[in-house]
């Protein structure tokens, strides 16, 4: 891994049409440069950044995050779950709604 520049960073990615939050960039690269193990001024942003960062971005937030604690990993996934569970009898609702709609539940 090695030191990045915001900046470059951002000019590389909107180059490819990528929508960018700048802000998150920023964090993204401050981020990698606590990790960076060499400084390469001659090394250009690459498509390698730009994946790493849209994972980063992806995790970001989430149970997978990158160098969170266990109880905030839990946190999340309960989190997550509940959602998921709403989620689930939101659908049931939606297919009882459409089977009625539909009279298949009519001759039951």
């Amino acid at each position: 891994m090695r030191v990045l520049n915001a900046e470059e960073a951002i000019r590389f990615f909107k180059t490819y049409g990528f929508r960018v939050d700048e802000a998150s960039v920023r964090e993204w690269v401050k981020e990698n440069n606590k990790k960076a193990n060499t400084a390469c001024e001659s090394c250009p942003i690459d498509e390698e950044d730009l994946h790493s960062y849209d994972y980063w971005r992806f995790e970001k937030g989430t149970a997978y995050e990158d160098g969170i604690d266990d109880k905030t990993k839990i946190a999340r996934l309960l989190n997550e779950v509940s959602k998921l569970k709403k989620e689930v009898e939101q659908l049931k609702d939606e297919k009882q709604h459409l089977e009625n709609l539909l009279g298949l539940n009519d001759w039951i």
